[in-house]
């Protein structure tokens, strides 16, 4: 359940907001700078409708491992990853590398496009005032954020010693284990997820052991991907790209990285139905420290900005209204 919230914290450092405002309620202040409860509300709200969209609405009852519910523990990181913008916020005015007008401007106009089409997405915007105050205000820091992060990795020097540390004491992670592969699918579900028939199970199946008897008998697979497979991928041949362990379901998973590159596997179930699988392409090696040692740097760099910036929050006159916080509409 942890992964759940790792991704709202992630989404969350990409659409947070503070906003001041005279007179308006605060759920915190840092620094003398209202953290406002419109603004909290906005930003809840916000989080609350795409964790919903992923999980489901009875997600909030459920309990985390701490004992606390889904939507205390959102509650909480909404308003703490606030009071981190803020702290970063400030300290890009005085880095002097806030964004301008014209970058903000840029990223509204960018955000706009890319919803242009979608009606239902811009009514539930609406519903929760995501105007372009707020849009304002939201790019504003979200930049300021990217720019202190990209000042200060430039100004940090990372020795060669750390790198080759941390190469050793996280070896196992730079093992590459990747299959590239191609299928044909014959469905067991409808369009709605639900299982077909048995009568219909033996026909489709029946249409998999032919497809097999094609492939298996030198007829290309691409070709007879298109011709069998109702798979969205059967207009490409059946290509499903380039995938690494936990990425497909475990009987697909399982047959896959059993497979050396070329080869064409015999019908494998799925909950999605019969497939028949060819390898077209794997990767099976430990990566060397000079092949990883870009991706250590910036590791380690993201990891000394995470230690800056709880320094700035540490040093920082925070102060939480609990009052208020409890205060806003879940």
């Amino acid at each position: 359940m942890k992964k759940i919230f790792t991704f709202i914290l992630c989404l969350m450092m990409t659409v947070s907001l503070i906003g001041c405002s005279a007179g308006k309620k605060a759920v915190a202040t840092v620094n003398g700078q209202d953290i406002t409860l419109e603004n909290y509300q906005k930003l809840l709200s916000l989080n609350k409708s795409s964790m919903e969209s992923y999980y489901g609405s009875d997600v909030w009852s459920k309990e985390m491992e701490d004992g606390k519910t889904y939507k205390d523990t959102l509650k909480e990181m909404v308003l703490q990853t606030m009071i981190d913008s803020e702290v970063i916020y400030q300290e890009s005015e005085k880095q002097k590398v806030l964004p301008t007008d014209k970058q903000i401007q840029e990223q509204i106009d960018s955000f706009n496009e890319s919803i242009k089409n979608d009606s239902d997405y811009k009514a539930e915007l609406e519903k929760m005032a995501i105007n372009e105050e707020f849009l304002k205000f939201q790019f504003a820091r979200d930049l300021a954020n990217s720019n202190l992060q990209e000042k200060f990795e430039k100004d940090t020097k990372i020795s060669e010693t750390d790198m080759k540390k941390y190469y050793e004491d996280n070896k196992k992670s730079f093992y590459t284990d990747t299959v590239t592969a191609s299928h044909i699918l014959l469905k067991t579900q409808d369009d709605e997820g639900k299982e077909l028939s048995s009568e219909k199970k033996k026909e489709a199946k029946k249409k998999a052991e032919e497809a097999l008897a094609k492939v298996k008998s030198g007829e290309d697979f691409a070709k007879v991907a298109k011709e069998y497979s109702q798979d969205s991928s059967a207009s490409k041949g059946g290509e499903l790209g380039t995938f690494g362990r936990g990425q497909m379901v475990t009987e697909f998973e399982n047959v896959a990285f059993d497979m050396k590159k070329g080869e064409i596997s015999d019908i494998v179930e799925t909950q999605y139905g019969y497939h028949i699988i060819k390898v077209t392409g794997r990767v099976d090696k430990q990566g060397t420290y000079d092949d990883v040692k870009g991706k250590i740097k910036t590791t380690l760099a993201s990891e000394k900005y995470t230690e800056y910036v709880e320094k700035l929050k540490k040093d920082s006159k925070i102060e939480q209204k609990e009052d208020i916080v409890k205060s806003a509409k879940f």
